[in-house]
């Protein structure tokens, strides 16, 4: 996934030839050669676990990051990181949808199944991403021409499993009105059905 390759590449970049950050990091620039990085800036001292592996989901929480590197700008490199974890957010969403319908009684599967990327973006829009943690370093480059400066930014969101499956019924419902809206027995059905087995899934906990 191009999350986890973005990971890859930042921490081969961070942790291969990094030193630790501060001036005496970037004087380490003056006699190295072209390409050299080193982090001058980190928001935390230690690197965080999460923006190498992602947390289990757990304490009634579940986790989605993003990781961006190489912004001149670090909010914006901060916006793109979380428009990423709320992208894997919007993949496990299509999962749950594709197996909706994969286990549905309801005919016409092949057209309900092209509802899948309206459903993601239903459910994506209702989601309070709540809780997130940032992180992010600031790395010096030795250019031909002097140091540039760039930042590697991180965001894992913390969405609660009842916020979760809450968007989830709304979204529902929202393609329930448009089915009905379009005369779309099938759809109807189907949402029908899956708002019943999404409220059956939470009883059992």
């Amino acid at each position: 996934m191009r999350r986890n390759a973005l990971r890859h590449l930042a921490v081969t970049a961070l942790l291969g030839s990094y030193a630790c950050g501060g001036p005496k990091a970037e004087q380490r620039l003056d006699e190295s050669p072209v390409g050299t990085q080193v982090v001058v800036e980190r928001s935390d001292t230690n690197r965080p676990d999460w923006t190498l592996r992602l947390p289990e989901d757990r304490d009634g929480y579940k986790y989605f990051s993003g990781g961006e590197e190489g912004y001149t700008d670090y909010a914006l490199g901060f916006r793109m990181a979380k428009a990423e974890a709320l992208q894997e957010l919007g993949e496990r969403v299509l999962g749950i949808w594709s197996w909706l319908v994969q286990t549905s009684e309801v005919g016409g599967k092949s057209e309900i199944q092209g509802y899948g990327r309206t459903y993601q973006e239903l459910v994506v829009k209702e989601i309070d991403s709540g809780k997130e943690e940032r992180y992010y370093e600031k790395v010096a480059t030795k250019t031909a021409y002097g140091v540039e400066y760039r930042y590697n930014t991180f965001v894992l969101l913390h969405i609660s499993g009842d916020e979760y499956r809450r968007a989830q019924i709304r979204a529902l419902e929202e393609l329930g009105k448009r089915a009905r809206r379009q005369g779309n027995s099938s759809l109807r059905e189907f949402i029908d059905e899956s708002i019943a087995r999404l409220n059956e899934i939470e009883k059992k906990g």
